[in-house]
Formats: C-alpha cells, sequence, structure tokens
C-alpha cells in the first residue's frame, strides 16, 4: 500500500466508531433490532457482500462513500419492521426502506464527525448481485459486517481527505 492509500485508509478509520455506534443506535430504535458487529476488514474490490446497496456520497473536509450492503431477505426484513409493509421482493418500497433506513445512519454518523464539516447526499440504491461502487482514487474501504435478528448486512466506508 502506498502511503497515500495508508493515508486514506487512516481517515477512513476515522469513520468506523461513529458508523457502529449510528448503526447499532438506528437499528435499535427504528428497527427495533440489534446488530452485533462480526467483523471489520478492508475490502480488496468495490463489490458490496449483498445483492442491495444504499450509497451515500460524503463531502466537505474529508470525500467518500458510505454503504450499507443488505441481502433481498434484510431488505424485506427492514421494511417490514420500519413501516408494517410485508412484501417478497424487492421493490420500490424496500429501496425506500432502506434509503432511509442508510440515510439516518449516515445522519447520525456525521453528527458525531462534526469536526469535518461533513454534509451528506440522498442515498442512491444499487440492486443486482456484484454491482460495483466507487470510492475516491486510491482509497481502499472499510467493511465492518453485521449480524441482526432479521439477518446479515454489512456498512461500507471510504474517505479521503481533500
Amino acid at each position: 500500500m502506498t502511503s497515500t492509500a495508508t493515508g486514506k485508509s487512516e481517515l477512513t478509520a476515522e469513520f468506523v466508531n461513529p458508523i457502529i455506534s449510528s448503526t447499532v443506535s438506528v437499528f435499535e430504535m427504528m428497527l427495533e433490532c440489534t446488530p452485533k458487529r462480526t467483523g471489520l476488514s478492508l475490502k480488496a474490490d468495490h463489490i458490496p457482500q449483498h445483492e442491495l446497496s444504499a450509497v451515500i456520497g460524503i463531502s466537505g473536509k474529508a470525500a467518500g462513500t458510505l454503504v450499507l450492503s443488505l441481502s433481498k431477505s434484510v431488505g424485506i426484513g427492514v421494511l417490514d419492521r420500519l413501516v408494517g409493509i410485508s412484501t417478497d421482493e424487492i421493490n420500490d418500497e424496500v429501496c425506500d426502506a432502506v434509503c432511509e433506513l442508510a440515510n439516518m445512519i449516515a445522519g447520525s454518523a456525521k453528527a458525531q464527525l462534526e469536526h469535518l464539516e461533513a454534509s451528506i447526499s440522498i442515498p442512491n440504491i444499487i440492486t443486482g448481485i456484484g454491482h460495483t461502487v466507487h470510492y475516491p482514487s486510491n482509497v481502499i474501504p472499510i467493511c465492518i459486517a453485521f449480524d441482526s435478528e432479521i439477518g446479515t448486512f454489512t456498512i461500507e466506508a471510504g474517505f479521503s481527505d481533500k
């Protein structure tokens, strides 16, 4: 890893604790579900683990990308627990519920990182197995794995200073 990539990975690491605490608090408050962190790793690629991803751009003193990656069943569980609607497929309602959940997690993490003067974009949803998410150049994203009552999911994040 080059010194540039190392510096950017260290900046990404600064975001880890606020992202973890935000994820846990939002899942507990909004979904009545307690996620447990099961892993933390650097990603060798930019392909999220699951087929449903809410992608949020972050700008300010640092630029980056935050991804909430869920399986189909977890996305359906989010819709059911958030608004009480049941379905058996990824549809617009599932995508909207996952976007809202990702927005709450990013907003909570942003509040804990106010020294970076971060702004967050509206989440975008990407679906399909094997999709790619692009991070700032030379950034090695961090992947935080969770398990919960509704299934496993990951939060991926990669940031660089401006």
